[in-house]
């Protein structure tokens, strides 16, 4: 409802619903609160959305009031299947989709990512939905009801989990503070007046590092050939540096390390992040109501630079089975938060084409160690064309065609403009530098189509000190207040267990785009968006924000008021968890008289002699909220997911059967499907360049000069 409220719907709420007092303020602003008797009076012929939704539990929709009112419905776990009517909490959340699994200390238990995230991403999922239901009522879709659960939704938001056990049978755990993924160093470390966060995913990255902190002797430790062989060898690196951190300032050593292109950056408490000079210079947060000492994060993206239409613009009016159907889609995005965002329009119908640097997957060759560093490739096998082969690459390019072409040449930029004036919408999220030396700024793409939405998405944004800072998701995590609100009540900040806020950057801008999409299919014109990440992901804990001025700070391990249990509990087997989340009323006394039945004392007991599995069951059945820590193969096998058909199987050319999971919406009680494989490098030059007016002799010179290719230069 939030970002309807953002693109200036009118929005209206029956009732206060459970929200606390700071999610209030925060989520409700620049909204209408009505009774259930005014909204009963309004015309129902005027109300174009319905949102329904509940964090604990399943419920039925009402009926719809109007033929033409979409419903969206989000719930813990969808409106059928085994779980159904099972209950849920934060906590519940991030167990059963396999996220808590990946964060924390491996000799301890696991704990949940930040707080209301699930329901966060849930909500950014429901507003894409809802934007393609208002898209397909245009075409002749009528109404329909769009569902989003938060089990799907954080199971599908995994990046490497479930592709490391797909492709190589490599479960990923929870690997601590200082090691989450590829490359070392990597988490928050201690500096004289602060905390800073260092991710170095690269050999240039490690051996500036080694550097410029004189510790490049360690290269000469056994077991070290390469910079990257501190990822398998953490510890040789973690105790020297932490050492050298501790002796320095934290302004200065960041400054130090992004002038050296080390991705580094402070790490911020939520009240922190109200002084952030980046924040402060883009004037980012503005008071939460008129005249209020208290301020909130702004949109998480901002719409600039409207153009007069050119008569381009993309209006689906025609009938077309699938929402976005017709929508053309230029996909210059890499890494993860820009792939999502098209991969997420592919699948709801949109043509994407994906504008490929020849090198962007890779050489024609890899190193072994490469290789088995990131798990991404079949049975840790290159094959003949490992370019083909990074799991990865495959599963945010479903769908998709491949269009590879050369943007460093003079003749690949003139054959690529030509692409433009056919487009609707391009997206790329590549340092605000970039696009500018292509000679393709925002003047020379709304020159070439007026109608264009143009989409970027910066680390930080396209101004600011941090403007040109090196920017991953790992580190915008703690620069963002995320790793603050994440950890054990005796040890945090912690470390995210995955790139948080990658799929939230990447939500936030497919719902950007889509808002864009409809104004300018109602003659608005050409646009330009900037969502930045590191703002994008500030939005999310908009209500921590606030709490951190109006009260103590959230401790990472604490319960809300009114939950008598929220806890991680040891049970049988080799690191087998079950979270368990009791309310005081039902679910509270529900739990007390299972306890009852038994000769178990408290519910640690109780777990430590269970079998996880069993368990949970036995507590959903009672009404208390309960899940097993999952792991990638317990997700795949999970009898939820699988009676949802939430899991897809293609045949990936260079790869074999390979399996993914669906985009987690439901349009008219029909999932969003899979379209096909992910291309080959270059397997849609010809196609592509054919249907924009290229004839057969320019596509073979830019073929015969390399322009365009079908596998990496060297």
């Amino acid at each position: 409802a939030r970002m309807f409220a953002i693109q200036g719907a009118e929005v209206i709420v029956v009732g206060a619903g459970a929200l606390n007092p700071h999610q209030q303020r925060y989520l409700r602003a620049g909204t209408t609160l009505m009774s259930e008797a005014e909204v009963d009076a309004l015309d129902p012929s005027s109300v174009d959305v319905v949102i329904e939704s509940s964090a604990t539990q399943g419920f039925t929709p009402r009926p719809a009031r109007s033929p033409q009112t979409i419903q969206v419905a989000l719930t813990p776990f969808g409106s059928s299947g085994p779980y159904a009517a099972w209950r849920s909490s934060d906590l519940v959340d991030y167990a059963l989709s396999g996220h808590s699994y990946l964060y924390g200390d491996p000799d301890r238990e696991p704990i949940p990512g930040p707080p209301h995230q699930p329901a966060i991403a849930t909500g950014l999922y429901g507003f894409v939905g809802a934007m393609a239901a208002l898209f397909g009522r245009a075409r002749g879709h009528g109404a329909q009801l769009v569902e989003a659960n938060h089990h799907q939704v954080m199971v599908a938001l995994h990046q490497m989990t479930l592709l490391r056990w797909t492709m190589t049978g490599d479960v990923v755990g929870r690997l601590g503070n200082r090691y989450t993924g590829q490359g070392q160093p990597h988490g928050p470390y201690r500096c004289r007046d602060g905390w800073i966060a260092i991710t170095c995913v690269t050999n240039p990255q490690v051996e500036a590092l080694l550097a410029v902190t004189g510790l490049m002797h360690l290269m000469d430790l056994p077991g070290i050939e390469s910079p990257l062989d501190f990822q398998q060898h953490p510890e040789l690196l973690d105790g020297p540096l932490s050492g050298w951190l501790l002796e320095q300032d934290l302004d200065e050593v960041v400054d130090l390390f992004q002038a050296m292109r080390i991705p580094a950056c402070p790490l911020r408490t939520p009240l922190e992040l109200l002084e952030d000079p980046q924040l402060a210079h883009r004037e980012f947060f503005a008071p939460v109501e008129t005249a209020s000492q208290h301020r909130v994060p702004g949109a998480p993206f901002s719409i600039t630079h409207r153009q007069p239409s050119g008569g381009r613009a993309w209006r689906p009016t025609e009938p077309a089975e699938r929402p976005l159907e017709g929508l053309r889609v230029l996909d210059l995005a890499r890494v993860w938060a820009g792939p999502l965002c098209s991969r997420t329009l592919s699948d709801l119908g949109a043509d994407v084409v994906w504008v490929e640097a020849p090198l962007a997957r890779g050489p024609q060759h890899l190193p072994q160690s490469f290789i088995d560093a990131c798990s991404y490739f079949p049975n840790n096998e290159g094959g003949e064309r490992p370019w083909n082969r990074n799991g990865h690459f495959a599963k945010y390019a479903i769908g998709k065609a491949s269009l590879a072409i050369d943007l460093q040449q003079v003749d690949g930029v003139a054959a690529f403009e030509r692409l433009v004036p056919g487009a609707h919408l391009l997206i790329e999220n590549f340092s605000s530098r970039v696009m500018p030396q292509f000679g393709l700024d925002e003047e020379r793409l709304h020159t070439l189509n007026p109608d264009l939405v143009y989409l970027t998405m910066p680390g930080y944004g396209r101004s600011g000190p941090a403007e040109h800072w090196l920017a991953y998701g790992s580190c915008i995590d703690s620069h963002a207040g995320l790793s603050w609100l994440t950890g054990y009540p005796d040890e945090y900040p912690w470390k995210g267990g995955i790139a948080w806020p990658d799929p939230i950057a990447g939500l936030h801008a497919c719902s950007a785009a889509l808002a864009a999409l409809w104004a300018s299919a109602h003659g608005a014109g050409g646009c330009t968006i900037e969502a930045a990440q590191f703002e994008s992901t500030v939005a999310a804990i908009g209500d921590q924000v606030l709490q951190a001025q109006v009260e103590s700070m959230y401790v990472p391990g604490t319960s809300e008021p009114g939950v008598e249990v929220n806890g991680t509990y040891r049970c049988q087997g080799h690191d087998e968890w079950i979270s368990i989340t009791a309310r005081a009323g039902t679910e509270h006394d529900a739990l007390l008289a299972l306890l009852g039945d038994t000769t178990f004392s408290d519910v640690a007991e109780l777990a430590a002699r269970s079998d996880a599995s069993e368990l949970m069951n036995k507590l959903q059945s009672v009404g208390v909220p309960a899940a097993i820590t999952a792991t990638a193969p317990q997700l795949l096998e999970d009898p939820h997911l699988r009676n949802a058909g939430f899991w897809w199987t293609v045949d990936q050319p260079d790869i074999g059967p390979f399996t993914v999971s669906r985009t987690p919406l439901s349009l008219a009680q029909r999932p969003v499907e899979v379209t096909g494989p992910a291309p080959t490098l270059g397997q849609h030059n010809v196609e592509v360049l054919n249907r924009n007016g290229f004839s057969p002799n320019e596509i073979a010179v830019l073929q015969a000069t390399s322009i365009i290719v079908d596998k990496p230069p060297r």
